[in-house]
């Protein structure tokens, strides 16, 4: 009797289970942590874990760097207390995709003994674990996307951003969990369980890097890369109240990346980070970028990073974007928004201004047509291998009335002109309102319930314009303030997701607002984001 696509995901629900140390495992961990009355994961895993491990896992990369190259720290000490947290918050929030601190450990070993050998560090990630998303190859370990078919085919070669990581002395640890075909804005497929928030259990983690988010979020990494095609870096990374960059096309490489969609280059996917804070980000994307993978694969722009970024004139001019025109943000984002732009009207070194995207149903139509182009028939071919049924969240891509039939080539190439069309529209925007930044909304939410409507309208922007997007946490939701006003609606979309708010079910959550700059400009964004940052925590 042929095996069935659900023993397939029985064995590998297994075998992930048994890659934990058997001294990490306890199978009562999230009902206590519930018992208790926490909502928060990180909060709750201060409470269980020992206090020398807290402290090593409360420090920037920055501080692990520096402590581990003056040999005031192990390798092995850092990794084994960031593998532990890992497994425990993996036990809680089904984070984790691929799981070997075994050999990171035995990793972690020796780099201690190169550098007792050495009395230097390899590299300034030395000893530092970092996570990794699920597509992101790396040799003899599969890279499953969400897909049972997938589940068990171990990849050849690591992707070339893995080797660099390495080469820094990086530690890889796990990989993290994604929805089917890494095509939804929460995290659940088939072969996982469902992904939560590591900043409220009862909510979505997001997608579809939602296991990066929820791990990082945890602490059982600083920093991890994710993937962004419409927004799957920074949902997460606002569900779970962390920082993170999505870049330009070009920026990280992409080289050895399992992904859908593959070659699909009108509205490409891109890789970024996400963190615990601002430094972090910008410090492993400098690193990443030091490293010059524009020498080994044709898709990386040879762009060095630049330091200490200088302005060309006096005051710096922000947009400020606040609402799509279908679906307006709930109450808390609205009021942070609020908040910050008034705040940053109140700095001489800064204009800010009230805009409005160009024409921005358009560019949603398209970049929906995009992802759409093909009907669905990647998805479909891909279950039929195993038998899997494709998963509900996918349903937008694969049973929507507007996907009959996969595009024509000219259909395609029509579309690709539509897509050039509106960049260039939106490049004449930023040109004719002089602007250097836009500050806007992520979601419409700070994160949903699971399976719950969302909306895309805030983050498509950056994906088809190739705009750089950086994730700031700066506030959060105020149950007794943050309540809804009456007022007609203006769509479906918007009906639903006003329907689903409940100030209580979201009280305490973080509120996060997205920086937005062109293309290339990410360490501009950095520095517009470095400004932001210290003019809200400055009042």
């Amino acid at each position: 009797m042929a095996e069935s696509w659900k023993d397939i995901v029985e064995q590998k629900r297994n075998a992930l289970k048994e890659s934990i140390p058997s001294q990490w495992l306890d199978a009562n961990l999230k009902d206590d942590m519930i018992k208790k009355g926490f909502l928060n994961t990180s909060d709750y895993l201060d409470t269980i874990l020992p206090k020398n491990e807290i402290a090593i896992t409360g420090k920037t990369i920055m501080e692990l760097s520096l402590l581990i190259g003056k040999g005031q720290l192990r390798a092995y000490d850092v990794t084994y207390a960031f593998c532990h947290r890992a497994m425990l918050a993996h036990q809680i929030l089904n984070c984790c995709s691929e799981i070997f601190v075994k050999e990171a450990l035995m990793k972690a070993k020796e780099l201690d003994l190169e550098f007792q050998k050495n009395g230097k560090t390899v590299g300034i990630l030395h000893g530092i674990p970092v996570s990794l998303k699920d597509q992101v190859d790396l040799k003899g370990i599969p890279s499953s996307i969400g897909y049972v078919s997938l589940a068990n085919v171990k990849m050849k070669e690591n992707a070339l951003l893995a080797d660099k990581l390495i080469e820094l002395g990086a530690i890889l640890f796990v990989k993290t969990c994604v929805p089917m075909a890494m095509m939804a804005p929460e995290t659940e497929s088939n072969l996982y369980p469902y992904t939560y928030s590591a900043a409220n259990i009862n909510l979505s983690s997001g997608g579809s890097s939602g296991g990066e988010g929820s791990l990082i979020a945890a602490g059982g990494a600083r920093i991890g890369f994710g993937t962004d095609i419409g927004g799957s870096i920074r949902i997460p990374a606002t569900y779970n109240g962390l920082f993170a960059m999505k870049p330009s096309i070009g920026r990280v490489s992409y080289l050895r990346v399992s992904n859908s969609y593959e070659a699909q280059e009108s509205i490409p996917s891109v890789i970024g980070p996400l963190g615990k804070t601002l430094e972090e980000i910008e410090f492993i994307m400098k690193a990443v970028v030091e490293t010059k993978c524009w020498l080994h694969d044709p898709k990386v722009l040879p762009i060095e990073w630049k330091e200490n970024v200088k302005f060309d004139k006096d005051t710096i001019k922000i947009g400020v974007w606040r609402d799509s025109g279908n679906v307006e943000p709930l109450p808390p984002i609205k009021r942070v928004l609020n908040q910050v732009s008034k705040l940053l009207k109140g700095d001489a070194k800064l204009e800010v201004v009230e805009v409005e995207w160009p024409e921005h149903k358009r560019l949603i139509n398209a970049l929906m047509a995009v992802f759409g182009a093909d009907a669905g028939k990647e998805i479909i071919d891909e279950c039929a291998k195993s038998g899997e049924p494709i998963h509900e969240l996918l349903g937008y891509l694969v049973d929507s009335d507007d996907l009959k039939a996969p595009l024509t080539i000219n259909e395609w190439w029509d579309l690709c002109q539509e897509v050039y069309l509106i960049k260039q529209k939106y490049l004449k925007f930023w040109d004719d309102n002089q602007l250097d930044a836009v500050l806007a909304p992520v979601m419409t939410s700070p994160s949903t319930k699971p399976h719950s409507a969302v909306c895309l309208e805030y983050t498509g922007v950056c994906n088809l314009c190739d705009s750089v997007g950086v994730v700031l946490p700066l506030g959060t939701v105020d149950a007794t303030i943050d309540v809804l006003e009456e007022r007609p609606v203006r769509s479906e979309l918007e009906a639903a997701i006003r329907k689903q708010y409940i100030p209580q079910d979201f009280d305490k959550m973080p509120v996060c607002l997205q920086v937005i700059c062109r293309k290339t400009e990410e360490e501009k964004c950095l520095a517009i984001s470095k400004m932001i940052l210290e003019t809200v925590k400055n009042t």
